[in-house]
């Protein structure tokens, strides 16, 4: 995940950037609470509505890429020593990692796990944590490992590029390549694994030249944010249009063929741009305003946001389970927002407790600077 404190200690602090974590951790938790709308069996404005906010979300993950790769090449370029640089990545991803894994594959588990063997149990946590099975949200982690690893490398080709004045031609490589590999991935020419990192490559690229590039960026599209907005509007009904003519022909979510997936994949890389910026220019406007509530309340949400998003799934997943035993499931208008509200209010809550306990950084990446609850 992105990982605050290490950009915190240094000067030029972008402040901007805890409001953009909190957009994408509620966008993250939208993802994951929306996308059961692929088991409605009919299609209705249900279903239209929470596909359009699926599809809408889904710049979550790309813009925790993109925070990466910025911060990254804000603090790491020219000759920085490569065993401190993994020391601290392993640090700030690991034990987290490790710790929710067991977490995870105990609550998703816990009745088979009663009864099988100590041996079957640790087979299972192992498989889990390298395959990152424990949770359906904990592959992320795989991929920015692989990011965190790759770094020095792709960090030294963006800068051969642009000692010769050709930093867009390498922005435009990788887009040519994440593209491709998304579209293949929708065809019978390419098996793609589950998780990797090629399609998700020029948002990390795109934030090393944001870093660069950074003054353009904020004195550029000020007053741009109805424009924005309007245009990525227009790419969430234009991405999903082949999604819902797959569901209004009589396919399933599930069972849509995939090349109707294929010009979706065509439009997301300008679709989740053009979002980044609606949001940035969101963010500029909370911080204008950051002794409002709102500024305030989204200032501490991406604060907490690697936290957040590591433990959100137990609170969306005990959500489900309590309205299903009342009855109210996926068919039901109700179902989303209660399901939303009580993930974030309860995620949230628990991340600032926790927060307060000695080496809480170890747990969900955040240590109050308050030590103890006044």
């Amino acid at each position: 995940m992105i990982k605050r404190n290490t950009f915190a200690t240094k000067p030029g602090k972008i402040e901007e950037i805890n409001y953009l974590r909190g957009f994408g951790v509620l966008a993250v938790i939208a993802i994951h609470t929306t996308g059961y709308f692929t088991v409605i069996k009919e299609f209705n404005s249900l279903v239209l509505l929470t596909l359009w906010t699926d599809v809408f979300s889904q710049f979550a993950v790309p813009l925790f890429i993109l925070i990466s790769g910025f911060v990254l090449a804000r603090n790491y370029r020219n000759d920085f020593p490569l065993i401190d640089f993994y020391k601290k990545r392993i640090r700030s991803i690991i034990p987290q990692y490790l710790l929710f894994s067991v977490l995870y594959t105990a609550f998703n588990n816990w009745a088979a796990m009663k009864a099988s063997s100590l041996s079957t149990n640790f087979k299972l946590l192992l498989k889990n944590i390298w395959h990152a099975d424990a949770s359906y949200h904990l592959w992320f982690f795989l991929l920015i490992i692989v990011f965190y690893l790759l770094y020095p490398i792709i960090i030294r080709l963006y800068t051969l590029f642009k000692q010769r004045d050709r930093a867009e031609q390498f922005l435009a490589l990788l887009l040519i390549l994440q593209t491709l590999f998304m579209v293949s991935l929708h065809t019978p020419y390419l098996a793609g694994t589950r998780v990797n990192f090629i399609g998700f490559l020029f948002y990390f690229g795109l934030g090393i030249y944001t870093a660069d590039h950074y003054k353009q960026l904020k004195e550029g599209f000020k007053r741009q944010t109805s424009i924005l907005f309007t245009m990525s509007m227009a790419l969430t009904l234009g991405s999903s249009f082949f999604i819902i003519i797959g569901l209004t022909t009589g396919y399933r979510y599930n069972t849509t063929p995939d090349y109707f997936f294929i010009g979706s994949e065509l439009v997301y890389p300008m679709f989740r741009v053009v979002t980044f910026l609606l949001l940035y220019n969101v963010a500029r406007y909370l911080l204008e305003k950051k002794k409002s509530v709102l500024a305030k309340v989204m200032n501490k949400i991406g604060q907490y946001s690697f936290g957040i998003y590591l433990i959100h799934i137990f609170f969306n997943q005990s959500a489900i389970k309590l309205l299903k035993d009342y009855q109210i499931g996926f068919d039901d208008w109700v179902f989303y927002p209660i399901v939303y509200l009580v993930t974030v209010v309860l995620s949230y809550l628990s991340v600032r407790v926790i927060s307060f306990m000695p080496f809480s950084y170890y747990i969900i990446g955040f240590q109050s600077p308050k030590r103890t609850l006044k």
